[in-house]
Formats: C-alpha cells, sequence, structure tokens
C-alpha cells in the first residue's frame, strides 16, 4: 500500500512539473566573463536539484568513510573475543576429553576472552593433570584477582597441588576466600 501510494505521489509530481514546463517563459542567465550561458528556469532548477542530491550523496560517502575505521576496529575487538569463546569452550572440552596438552594449548588461545581467570583455572588444572608445572605456575598467576569463586577455585587447586584432599583443599579454599573478603 505505502509502494502504490509513492508511485502515487511520484508520477502526480511528474505530471504537475511537465504541465510546468509547457508554461515556463522564464529563463535563467548566469555570466561569468567571457562566457554567458542561458537556460529555461526549470532546467535551472532540475540542475540545482541534482546539484544538492550529488552534494548530499558526497556528505552521506563521507561519514561513512569517516567511521569506516572505528567500525573495523570494533568488528576486530569483537571477532577477536567471539574465537577467544571459541578457544575457552574447546579448551574445557579438551580438559573433560583427557586432552590435557590440547587443553593447556586452548586455555592460552582464550586468555583474551570475557571471563579470562576462567580461561586461566582451566589452563591450570589441565596443566596440573598433564604434569606441566611451569604452565600450572603461570596459569594460576594469572587467575589470581578479586575474591570469589574464581579465587576460591585457585586456591583449591593451590592445595591439590600440594597434595591435599581435593575436598578439602576445595573447604579450605573456600574459607580463605571468604576470610579475605
Amino acid at each position: 500500500m505505502r509502494t502504490a501510494l509513492w508511485l502515487l505521489l511520484i508520477f502526480a509530481l511528474a505530471v504537475a512539473l511537465a504541465l510546468a514546463a509547457a508554461a515556463d517563459q522564464g529563463y535563467v542567465i548566469v555570466v561569468y566573463p567571457p562566457w554567458r550561458l542561458e537556460m529555461s528556469f526549470l532546467l535551472a532548477l532540475a540542475l540545482a536539484f541534482a546539484l544538492f542530491l550529488l552534494g548530499y550523496a558526497a556528505v552521506r560517502l563521507l561519514r561513512v568513510a569517516l567511521r569506516l575505521p572505528g567500525e573495523v576496529k570494533a568488528w576486530r575487538d569483537r571477532r577477536r573475543r567471539d574465537s577467544a569463546d571459541r578457544a575457552l569452550h574447546e579448551a574445557v572440552a579438551a580438559l573433560l576429553a583427557g586432552h590435557h596438552g590440547e587443553a593447556v594449548r586452548q586455555a592460552e588461545l582464550a586468555a583474551t576472552c570475557s571471563n579470562p581467570q576462567l580461561a586461566a583455572l582451566i589452563g591450570a588444572e589441565a596443566a596440573r593433570a598433564g604434569d606441566q608445572p611451569e604452565a600450572f605456575d603461570r596459569f594460576l598467576e594469572a587467575a589470581r584477582g578479586k575474591a570469589g569463586e574464581v579465587e576460591a577455585a585457585r586456591l583449591a587447586l593451590e592445595g591439590r597441588r600440594a597434595g591435599k584432599d581435593p575436598a578439602q583443599a576445595a573447604a579450605d579454599a573456600s574459607w580463605k576466600a571468604k576470610a579475605s573478603e
């Protein structure tokens, strides 16, 4: 319905313009020495309108071009974050499947994900299970942060590394995390 209304309006304007052109007796003279340009008034109006549209399109194109670097940067950041989140999911899947080396590698890739402390904890657990002490220490240091569940999990991993019972290490870690709040 809206399209039909626009078409009707465009045709009405075309008919009005054709009737006005038939009755047009005016003309425009543009003098720029040594040149002189004479044209009908309607042609001058049409050229002015076309010039306006061209200028409008140029300004819009310039705005898009100036905004493009920011949009590309945002797109790249979003793509990098999505890739890191995907690596975090793959790290969890590899850890649960028992592929500790792959889990460590994916956790390193996930360091820039939306939850880097969780990625570090997964990497630390995979490094502990895969007997990679250097990677374990590096991941535990990366997981250090605010008190809370992640800090409790980090402390529990440190306790498991020391050879404590996992349940006891988790309880000690929970107590330490609550005490530090």
